[in-house]
């Protein structure tokens, strides 16, 4: 099997990227009993949340990394390939060693009709295991009481924030969201973001239930934030019996800080020193999160796919580019709040242009522009629409007088202009010389 054919296979797979999603353990406890029960050879940390979840998990395995430990991280969805869901020591899964994994493990997942992701993780725990992995770090896909990365005893589990998204599967209110992502609490220690009160409460009982310590920030975790410029975040850390000052996060955004400090406070737990945490947190890379991939005019990235993800971008767009209004490419899931997105974006705008990702499921341009306009009332906005991210891109770059552009809504739009930025180093010339 070529990694071509492997990854046709896996795509096409129930739960892919043409179908809905499909949640259960039954499949993934037999996908893993098959190939040996490889997640009982390495400690496990799982990160489960809304949003931030694939930040502190590479934060969290840029530490271990720095600490001497030989890390496995199993994120999702990928930006640009595949292989970037299955890392050790920062390094993809070769193209063979997939196509050998997806071969081996595919008349069982035939016969179990297991899903893309089961499948995915099965293979990323497989090769982890073959790979020598010390801990692995899986970062829940959709929510984490049936989700398949919920395997296995953890020693860490760390919780992000938790808010509205995929309401579909994990119900309609915070509550009910939340106990679903609190199940992942069942072994070892706990950490939780700061969480509306409701949340917390859910959080708070579940831990209590199962036997397993939570802290939480706010009150038993703390960061303070000395300054933040387009270098990087500097900060402060607290824990129990633990205090870290004056660190570099090289993740921007306002939200960066508090993932910054649950996947320090992670690494403690397991046994990480103080050197290993600056280091982790001074070199880790994480794209497509308030990434800024060019710097005059600055362009920044943000795959803000949910209101909450949506509200956090426009905070720190105002404390990067204070009193700065924005160009913004939006392009979104037609699956999504795609108002509520477009609601915590359209005050910081002068310009919209809607667009849409080469994916089945993307809302069209003329449906986000009809929202935009309905959102800007009277507002002096000029709302437009592009059929491609590229036309949109050199759309939003072609005026002279544009400051600052933001593109958002979507991982699948970002990992297009992402692709674009590198396959192509001219496209950023050719929009400007656009006009």
């Amino acid at each position: 099997m070529t990694y071509r054919e492997a990854v046709a296979r896996i795509i096409g797979l129930r739960g892919g990227e043409l179908s809905g999603m499909r949640p259960g353990l039954e499949r993934i406890e037999a996908l893993l009993e098959a190939a040996g029960s490889p997640e009982r050879a390495m400690t496990l940390v799982q990160v489960a949340g809304t949003n931030g979840k694939g930040s502190v998990a590479a934060m969290l395995a840029a530490i271990l990394q720095a600490a001497g430990r030989r890390v496995g991280l199993y994120t999702s969805p990928h930006l640009l390939d595949l292989r970037e869901r299955i890392r050790v020591d920062g390094r993809p899964i070769e193209k063979a060693d997939l196509a050998d994994g997806v071969e081996a493990l595919g008349t069982l997942v035939a016969r179990l009709d297991a899903t893309m992701f089961e499948a995915l993780t099965a293979l990323a725990l497989d090769h982890f295991a073959s790979e020598g992995v010390e801990l692995a770090v899986l970062e829940a896909g959709l929510g984490g009481r049936l989700d398949s990365t919920s395997v296995g005893r953890p020693a860490v589990e760390v919780i992000t924030s938790i808010d509205y998204d995929h309401q579909a599967y994990l119900g309609d209110t915070l509550e009910a969201i939340a106990g679903e992502k609190a199940a992942v609490i069942r072994s070892g220690v706990a950490l939780s973001a700061r969480q509306e009160p409701a949340v917390e409460a859910v959080l708070a009982r579940h831990a209590a239930l199962v036997g397993v310590p939570l802290l939480v920030e706010g009150r038993d975790l703390r960061v303070r934030v000395r300054g933040a410029t387009l270098e990087g975040q500097w900060l402060d850390f607290e824990g129990p019996g633990w205090r870290l000052d004056d660190v570099r996060c090289a993740l921007l955004g306002v939200f960066q800080p508090g993932n910054a400090l649950l996947a320090a406070g992670a690494a403690r737990t397991l046994g990480a020193g103080d050197s290993a945490i600056r280091e982790g947190l001074d070199r880790v890379r994480w794209p497509g999160r308030f990434q800024v991939i060019r710097r005059a005019p600055p362009v920044i990235v943000d795959g803000a796919h949910n209101p909450a993800g949506a509200r956090a971008l426009a905070a720190s767009l105002a404390t990067y580019f204070p009193g700065r209004r924005l160009t913004f490419v939006i392009g979104t899931s037609e699956d999504k709040d795609l108002t509520g997105i477009m609601a915590a974006l359209i005050p910081l705008a002068e310009r919209v242009i809607c667009t849409a990702a080469g994916h089945p499921r993307a809302a069209s341009p003329a449906s986000l522009a009809e929202i935009a306009q309905a959102l800007a009332g009277r507002e002096p906005i000029r709302v437009e629409t592009s059929a491609s991210s590229t036309d949109a891109l050199q759309m939003a770059l072609s005026e002279g007088e544009t400051t600052t552009v933001c593109v958002a809504g979507s991982l699948f739009l970002i990992g297009e202009i992402l692709a674009q930025a590198t396959e192509n180093t001219d496209i950023f010339s050719q929009a400007a010389g656009r006009g």
